[in-house]
């Protein structure tokens, strides 16, 4: 992002003549193309004083401003004034990272009065520009002029010299995140997120959300058809999916739910499960009656230990552990202790990302849908199949795409993710650092490097596995371990579904996590794993070398 100059033409109240304003207003009207009317609409519900100029034609052309400039004379009281906007470089693929600018709005200006705004100043609504807008905004400059009787400059009595704002240098990868926006030009719904960051420091290395919209609209001031146009549109262009979307993460999760169950010795990472593509369960008051818990593969995986679990995405396999059944010796973990380790891997909680927005959340437990649905007797209860959906990423559980590739992390990092964060340094004009983020713990998931190996090892046989979900990872220069996901969303149409992918590498010294999210886009290992794919191999040969 850089600066750029707009023009504008402004009135000062206090500097218009008194015996001639009306015919300096009808001269004004005929040379811009402004009535009368609307001047004086401007100046009569304008919260500046008398003596600030109130911008009456915002982004002239630059035809217009040579204009001015031959008629100012004739204009006493209209200046031209230069503000400087954002111009921001490939916009639509940064758009919610980066934010935007708008005019200060009343209530920011009262907010920030003591801190030198004016009220024609710009300032950071959204992203990056938000966040950080105390160390991007400069100084404005001053000149204070002497006048005679007509609007006319006498004589200068003073100058305050404007001072640039500093440098935000980011964690971003900007050829990384042009590939990831560029990539899912190919899906069929072109809707979606991904974001990647460093295991070992959080360090936000892209967060696309598609589609993004042209923030170099609201630089200059954007028009109420423009932003109308964006609110209506049926994609949400202004929906920042990466942070604010809350999916079901389905089949992702399943790297936490077995980490789980092997820290509290469910089951011994060889134990061995056998599926056969479907649970059947009796009603608890009448087993004449049963429930059928299918897996995604109907005639079934057969025998399943942990890895093979993960490798090939076992529906039944966590079923039996999370919650057991009457044909097996297994017990099941139990929703509450579930979900009490889906939060030590950050789910239901803010990551504290440094722009704004982000959402926490939910995870699904019977203490949430008692409250949820308190005074119904049916739906307030907690049921096995509850624990059976939770366990897989379906039913009541949402999670952002910025929370499952943070658990993705941990788990590459052996159980341990700092903060995300996009914000590397603050320079100065200069070059000279004047901030640095502090780096701050948000996973420390206590789970023992036995079973974070063992998980490991699962993702990456979802990679190299013949029957492995992500096998189409394996061709990749460098090493990758991964997990699909396909979460279905429409209770009315079960074929709908969101496609995910998570990965990190290189598998044996993680370098990069990544996820992505492909709305309404299919199976996860169709839509979302080629994407990722495309981009783990731009990686290894752009940054890797490889």
């Amino acid at each position: 992002a850089k600066n750029t100059a707009s023009f504008n033409l402004a009135v000062t109240p206090a500097d218009l003549p008194k015996d001639n304003k009306q015919q300096i207003f009808e001269k004004f009207s005929q040379e811009f193309s402004f009535s009368v009317a609307e001047i004086e609409e401007e100046i009569r519900t304008s919260r500046a004083g008398l003596l600030e100029p109130i911008i009456i034609k915002r982004n002239i052309s630059q035809q217009e401003s040579i204009k001015f400039s031959v008629l100012a004379q004739q204009l006493p009281g209209f200046s031209l004034i230069n503000i400087p906007v954002r111009d921001y470089v490939d916009s639509e693929k940064f758009s919610h990272a980066l934010g935007y600018t708008g005019v200060i709005s009343e209530q920011e200006f009262q907010d920030l009065k003591s801190e030198n705004y004016n009220l024609n100043d710009f300032i950071g609504k959204s992203g990056i520009e938000q966040s950080y807008e105390k160390y991007l905004r400069g100084v404005n400059g001053n000149k204070q002029l002497e006048v005679d009787s007509m609007g006319k400059p006498i004589k200068e009595l003073g100058t305050a010299e404007p001072k640039p704002g500093n440098i935000v240098q980011l964690t971003i990868d900007a050829g990384l995140q042009k590939v990831l926006y560029e990539q899912f030009a190919k899906t069929a719904t072109n809707k979606g997120a991904a974001v990647a960051i460093n295991p070992k420091t959080g360090e936000v290395l892209a967060l696309v959300s598609v589609p993004g919209f042209n923030n170099n609209l609201f630089a200059p001031g954007i028009s109420q058809d423009e932003y109308k146009k964006l609110l209506e549109d049926e994609k949400l262009p202004l929906y920042n999916r990466a942070i604010t979307g809350l999916y079901p993460p389905g089949s992702t999760i399943k790297p936490v739910t077995a980490l789980a169950v092997l820290q509290e010795g469910i089951v011994k990472p060889n134990t061995i499960i056998y599926d056969n593509g479907v649970l059947v369960i009796p009603n608890q008051f009448n087993p004449g009656i049963t429930y059928n818990f299918y897996g995604w593969k109907r005639d079934g995986l057969g025998a399943m230990d942990v890895r093979s679990a993960i490798a090939q995405s076992s529906d039944i396999y966590f079923y039996t552990v999370s919650g057991g059944h009457p044909s097996s010796k297994i017990t099941g973990i139990g929703a509450e202790k579930l979900a009490e380790y889906y939060r030590r891997f950050g789910m239901g909680q803010l990551t504290g990302i440094d722009i704004p927005g982000e959402k926490a959340g939910r995870v699904a437990d019977p203490n949430w849908k008692s409250e949820y649905f308190k005074g119904d007797d049916i739906l307030s209860k907690w049921y096995l199949g509850d624990t059976y959906h939770i366990a897989i990423g379906q039913g009541d559980i949402i999670t952002s795409p910025l929370q499952v590739v943070s658990w993705t992390a941990a788990i590459a990092n052996n159980g341990v993710l700092n903060k995300p964060h996009l914000l590397k340094q603050v320079l100065d004009q200069s070059n000279k650092t004047i901030f640095t983020p502090e780096v701050e713990n948000l996973i420390n998931s206590g789970i023992s490097l036995e079973y974070l190996k063992v998980v490991q090892e699962g993702m990456r046989d979802n990679v190299i596995h013949e029957k492995g979900s992500g096998r189409q990872l394996a061709s990749l220069p460098i090493s990758s371990a991964g997990k699909t996901g396909t979460s279905q969303f429409d209770g009315s149409d079960p074929s709908r579904t969101h496609a995910w992918y998570t990965a990190y590498a290189p598998y044996e010294d993680p370098q990069i996590a990544i996820v992505v999210l492909v709305e309404a886009g299919g199976e996860g290992h169709a839509a979302a794993v080629p994407i990722v794919k495309n981009a783990l191999d731009w990686w290894a040969k752009n940054r890797l070398g490889r």
